[in-house]
C-alpha cells in the first residue's frame, strides 16, 4: 500500500488550499505575513476536525473523506454563493446543497470497501496539486519582492530644537474627503460649513489643497515619509501592478520613525483598509478587531457569513458594511479617549469616511443596502459627509477643550478625492477629473505657528513643515506636484499633471440641484 493510500492528508491540504489560492490571486496587494496567522488556523482547524471524525467513523481514513467534504463546503462556499444567488438559490437552498454533498460523503465513508484506498490516494493527489499550482504562483513571485531592493528611506531626519513641551500630535485622515472644489465638480454640492468653521477655531485651511497621487496607499506613502515616489520607478520599473513596495512605506514610515525618537508615543488607530489596519511601529495599534483585511476577506468566502445572517446575528463586523460602519464609530471613541492620554503622542487615524460604502444618514442612523443602492450617489454622499462633519466637530472641540498651553497640533486631511463612477475609479486624462481626484480637504491647527500656509499645498509637505515649525529640522519644502498613472499594470509609470489642474473656484456657496450638505443635530 502506497503512502498516498495509507495516509489521508488531503483535508489538511484543502485548508491549506482555500488560503493559498486567494493568497495567490492578490500577490499585488497583500504581503506573505497576512496569510502565516490563517494559513496556520485553518490547516489546524482542519487536523482537529480529522481526528475527531477519525474517531467518530473508527478509521481515520473515513474520516477524512467527511472532513475534506466539510472543509471543501466551508471555503468553497462563498466563492460559489454568487453564482447560486444569481441563478435564483437563497442562501438556505444553498446551505442545504452543501449539506447534502457532506452527507453523501459521510454515507460513502461508512459504506466503503475496497475503493477507499483509492479515494484516499486520488484525494490526496488533488488537493496537492491544487497547493502546487498556488505555490508555483507564489514563490516566484515572492522571490521577486526579495531581491528587490528595500524602500529607501530619506535619510536621518535631524531635529534643530524642540519644544519645551512638545505638543501632541493627531494626524486624522479621512477617505475621499474631497476640497469644495472637487466636491462640487464631483457631485454638485455647495455650502460646506466645515472650512470656516474650522477657521474660525483657528485652523489654517488652505484652499487649493491637493494630493500628490490619486489612490490612498501612493499618497498616504508620500506624505508619512515626507517624500514623492519617484524612486519606486527607478526600483521597481514602470511595468508592475505590485502596490507593495507603498504598503511597505506605510508600515515603516518615516514621520513615526522621527516622533518616536522625540519621546513621542505612536498611537495607530486602524481602519479595514489591509495597509493602514495595523503598524508594527506603533506603540498601541488600535482598530475594531485584530485582523487584516486578507483574514476578513477569506472570513466573508466562508459560510460562517451566512449562517449568522441566517441566524439573525447582528454581530459588528457580520458584513463589509457592519464593518465600516461600527469601525469608524470604534475610531471616533478611541479619539476622544486618547486625548485624555499622557504625552507627548502622536496619533495616526485612516477613517474611511465620506469613503463608500454608504452607511451613515446625516443624523447617524444606518442607510439600509437596498436603499443605498437605490439612491443617488451624490445624495448618499451629501448625508454621509453631514455626518462625519459633525462627528469630526465633536473631536475637534474635545481636544482643544484644555488650556491653550496644551493644545495639541492636529491635521485633518484627506489622501484623495471622490472617485468618479460609485466606488470604482474611472481615470480620464481631463483637467476636471484631476481637480476632483486630487482635491483634497486639508486644515492644520498649529499653534504657537504664526507663519500662514500656502493657498497651494500637496499632503507630501504636511510633515516637512510640522517638523521644520516644531522641531527646527532642515526640511525644505518639496515641489506641490500631483501624479496619475496610466492603469494598474503601469502603477509606477508616474505622470505629472501639475500643470493641467483648472483653477479652483474656492469656497463656495449654497444654491445647487443637489442642494447643500447638511449638518447633524448633536
Amino acid at each position: 500500500m502506497t503512502l498516498l493510500n495509507r495516509l489521508p492528508l488531503h483535508p489538511l491540504l484543502f485548508a491549506a488550499y482555500a488560503v493559498l489560492f486567494l493568497y495567490a490571486a492578490n500577490l499585488s496587494e497583500v504581503l506573505l505575513v497576512d496569510a502565516v496567522a490563517p494559513l496556520a488556523r485553518s490547516v489546524v482547524g482542519a487536523a482537529v476536525v480529522l481526528a475527531l471524525l477519525g474517531l467518530v467513523f473508527g478509521d481515520v481514513r473515513r474520516g477524512a473523506v467527511v472532513a475534506s467534504a466539510l472543509v471543501i463546503a466551508f471555503f468553497a462556499f462563498g466563492h460559489l454563493s454568487p453564482v447560486a444567488t444569481d441563478l435564483g438559490l437563497p442562501d438556505g437552498a444553498q446551505l442545504a446543497l452543501w449539506g447534502l454533498a457532506v452527507i453523501g460523503a459521510a454515507l460513502y465513508a461508512a459504506r466503503a470497501g475496497t475503493t477507499l484506498p483509492q479515494a484516499t490516494s486520488g484525494l490526496n493527489a488533488l488537493a496537492t496539486v491544487l497547493v502546487v499550482l498556488s505555490v508555483v504562483t507564489i514563490v516566484p513571485y515572492e522571490a521577486s519582492r526579495v531581491g528587490r531592493a528595500s524602500v529607501a528611506p530619506i535619510g536621518t531626519v535631524s531635529a534643530g530644537s524642540r519644544p519645551v513641551a512638545a505638543p501632541d500630535i493627531y494626524f486624522i485622515v479621512f477617505d475621499r474627503y474631497g476640497s469644495a472644489d472637487a466636491i462640487e465638480r464631483r457631485f454638485g454640492l455647495t455650502g460646506n460649513d466645515l472650512y470656516g468653521w474650522l477657521e474660525a477655531r483657528g485652523f489654517q485651511v488652505p484652499d487649493d489643497s491637493r494630493a500628490n497621487y490619486r489612490a490612498t496607499d501612493f499618497s498616504l506613502a508620500a506624505t508619512l515619509n515626507m517624500r514623492h515616489l519617484d524612486h519606486l520607478t527607478s526600483e521597481i520599473g514602470r511595468v508592475s501592478s505590485d502596490r507593495t513596495p507603498a504598503h511597505q512605506m506605510l508600515q515603516e514610515h518615516e514621520v513615526g520613525r522621527f516622533l518616536k525618537s522625540q519621546g513621542y508615543r505612536y498611537y495607530h488607530l486602524g481602519s479595514w483598509f489591509g495597509p493602514t489596519a495595523l503598524n508594527p511601529m506603533a506603540d498601541e495599534s488600535l482598530s475594531l478587531g485584530v485582523s487584516s483585511e486578507f483574514e476578513s476577506v477569506l472570513h466573508d468566502t466562508t459560510m460562517v457569513p451566512t449562517v449568522e445572517r441566517l441566524l439573525g446575528r447582528q454581530a459588528a463586523g457580520m458584513t463589509f458594511r457592519d464593518r465600516h460602519r461600527e469601525g469608524a464609530l470604534f475610531q471616533f471613541r478611541q479619539l476622544r479617549r486618547l486625548a485624555t492620554a499622557p504625552g507627548p503622542k502622536f496619533v495616526f487615524a485612516h477613517i474611511l469616511l465620506p469613503h463608500a460604502p454608504y452607511v451613515f444618514r446625516a443624523d447617524g442612523t444606518v442607510i439600509p443596502e437596498a436603499e443605498a443602492r437605490a439612491a443617488d450617489e451624490a445624495d448618499l454622499y451629501r448625508e454621509q459627509l453631514a455626518f462625519l462633519n459633525t462627528q469630526i466637530k465633536g473631536v475637534v472641540e474635545n481636544l482643544v477643550a484644555g488650556p491653550a498651553e496644551s493644545d495639541p497640533v492636529v491635521i485633518l486631511q484627506a489622501d484623495e478625492g471622490p472617485l468618479m463612477c460609485r466606488n470604482v475609479d474611472c481615470p480620464t486624462d481631463t483637467p476636471d477629473y484631476f481637480a476632483i481626484r486630487f482635491g483634497i480637504l486639508n486644515a492644520m491647527y498649529l499653534p504657537g505657528v504664526d507663519r500662514p500656509l500656502p493657498r497651494t499645498f500637496t499632503s507630501v509637505n504636511t510633515f516637512r513643515m510640522l517638523f521644520r515649525e516644531y522641531f527646527g529640522a532642515d526640511l525644505e519644502p518639496l515641489p506641490d506636484r500631483s501624479f496619475t498613472w496610466p492603469d494598474n499594470d503601469h502603477l509606477y509609470d508616474f505622470r505629472d499633471v501639475t500643470d493641467r489642474f483648472p483653477a479652483p473656484v474656492g469656497r463656495l456657496e449654497p444654491g445647487s440641484a443637489h442642494g447643500t450638505i447638511g449638518v447633524a443635530p448633536p
